[in-house]
């Protein structure tokens, strides 16, 4: 697949980065810095907003490509569950999550800078998550605090089982979703 424009990753995650070389596609990182609060309630218009607004403050640092911000979030019962940021709060994140099902959602927006245009989609995934032990919790929560709901499905953790949707989805970046859009951008 020959890339025919040029491509900015609004995102410093390692696990983005890792599934983009992994279509094929050759691209900068210019990681956007805002702020990625988006409530406590879920409201799939505020993720698909978070996702523009990465792809934005990235984009006005080029002058043409295309740029792909994305923002992923677990939810439980309409609650949001984000990047803990620390293991104290991951291990209570963790201990909500024990034993249930949760839907994980990424947003991902396009913005083509040299037209403007601009595209926002959002992909969802179930997950159902195994009843974990605390010793089990203190060591999901030491390695996964910058995580969404402190978890990551693709270091094959055996307590994390997905249900249905995308894996890549879960994992942060839905590449058939990210595919489908550079297609429509004319990247690919």
């Amino acid at each position: 697949m020959k890339q025919k424009r040029r491509v900015i990753l609004a995102s410093a995650s390692p696990r983005r980065k890792m599934l983009l070389k992994g279509l094929g596609i050759k691209f900068k990182v210019k990681p956007a810095d805002i702020d990625e609060s988006i409530g406590e309630r879920f409201s799939l218009p505020v993720l698909k907003k978070l996702a523009l607004d990465k792809a934005f403050a990235s984009a006005v640092k080029v002058k043409e490509g295309v740029v792909i911000g994305a923002d992923t979030i677990v939810i439980m019962e309409g609650k949001v569950f984000g990047k803990p940021g620390t293991e104290a709060a991951a291990r209570k994140m963790l201990r909500e999550l024990s034993g249930t099902v949760q839907s994980v959602w990424t947003s991902v927006a396009v913005i083509d800078t040299e037209t403007g245009r601009e595209s926002v989609k959002a992909s969802v995934s179930r997950v159902k998550m195994a009843k974990l032990d605390e010793a089990v919790i203190r060591k999901m929560a030491k390695k996964n605090a910058d995580k969404s709901g402190a978890y990551a499905i693709q270091e094959d953790d055996p307590y994390v089982k997905r249900l249905s949707g995308s894996e890549t989805n879960i994992v942060g970046f839905p590449l058939e979703l990210v595919r489908q859009m550079l297609k429509d951008f004319k990247v690919i």
